[in-house]
């Protein structure tokens, strides 16, 4: 290709990439972004207990949607709710013991394991090969994926002598919630390999639900209506919020650019921490009405989630729009170099 069609070819690409910018809405501001997925949760009331949801947030207007509200599975028991690496839903199955493998289109079990003691919140192991899971400040609860393949546990011994959850840090470091619905519970770190527990932190308001926001970097936490952090390596830095956001928090659902989904007092509570970077000071909250018996949602981004590590990213307008106005500024700056 010789020189003037490179130049014609380059032209041309950066007067569509302007053009696209521009149709993104060039002007918004740097901070503007939709954010749009699918949630899923499951509900405490029996029956119809699993469900999924699309949403739609806008983080200038804080325009919200929510839509196709649909069931999907009816289980014996539904709590914690998570995907495992195959892409199929498992969930927790309150007082029946059982950890249900799911179909998320259809909703047929495709596969069961018992764990003997109940079975609430669930995390997938980094690697996707465990789920972990347990009763309210019970032992630990090792389910082998794929899920029927068997189950392990491990006592727990130390400062605390149970758990509620389980969350994995950045860096190798797994921490623990022991506690009681739905909020106050103790926080510290686990030895997966002995159960053996250290405690950080005692009776924290939000310590229920955790999970890592790669957003921030922190081991987040939702509980009692309250959000908190702290840093991921070794769990310093506790950070609670000072407002009540809601009547009740069980677990929440962070999506990796500064939003959160939380469930708990019969409606799910939308946190935008997109500027602040800290969701215990939010830039934006409001509670909206999903289900009267709302219990736990799924990740949205990381292991557990629908789409993995990278999680459901969406373009953002904004960031178009800048990369269009620098690609805009390239193309003016090369027409001024060959006119002279």
């Amino acid at each position: 290709m010789g020189h003037d069609s490179k130049r014609r070819l380059l032209t041309h690409l950066l007067k569509i990439a302007l053009v696209a910018s521009m149709a993104a809405g060039m002007i918004a501001p740097a901070s503007a972004a939709l954010f749009t997925g699918t949630l899923y949760y499951t509900t405490y009331n029996g029956g119809q207990n699993v469900w999924k949801i699309d949403f739609s947030y806008d983080s200038a207007s804080h325009a919200y949607g929510l839509s196709n509200n649909t069931n999907i599975a009816s289980t014996n028991g539904a709590d914690g709710i998570i995907f495992g690496s195959n892409g199929n839903l498992l969930v927790g199955g309150q007082g029946s013991g059982n950890v249900y493998e799911l179909n998320k289109s259809i909703g047929n079990v495709l596969a069961t394991q018992s764990t003997g003691t109940d079975s609430y919140h669930l995390t997938l192991a980094p690697d996707g090969s465990t789920v972990y899971t347990s009763a309210f400040g019970g032992r630990l609860n090792e389910v082998a994926v794929p899920v029927g393949t068997g189950a392990t546990y491990t006592n727990i011994t130390g400062s605390d002598n149970g758990v509620t959850q389980i969350a994995f840090g950045n860096t190798g470091q797994t921490f623990y919630v022991d506690g009681q619905p739905n909020g106050y519970g103790n926080v510290g770190t686990i030895n997966l390999n002995t159960g053996l527990t250290t405690r950080l932190y005692g009776s924290v308001a939000p310590a229920h639900g955790m999970v890592y926001d790669p957003f921030t970097q922190l081991i987040t936490m939702f509980g009692a209506g309250y959000t908190g952090t702290m840093n991921a390596v070794d769990g310093s830095n506790l950070l609670v919020s000072q407002t009540l956001f809601a009547g009740d928090f069980d677990q929440g659902a962070v999506n990796g650019q500064g939003i959160a989904l939380v469930a708990g007092a019969g409606s799910l509570t939308l946190l935008d921490y997109t500027q602040s970077h800290d969701i215990t000071r939010p830039d934006y909250y409001q509670s909206i009405f999903v289900n009267t018996y709302i219990d736990d949602v799924a990740p949205l981004i990381g292991a557990g989630s629908e789409c993995g590590p990278n999680g459901c990213a969406v373009p953002e307008p904004a960031s178009l729009a800048l990369v269009g106005a620098g690609l805009f500024g390239l193309y003016a700056n090369r027409r001024r170099r060959t006119s002279k």
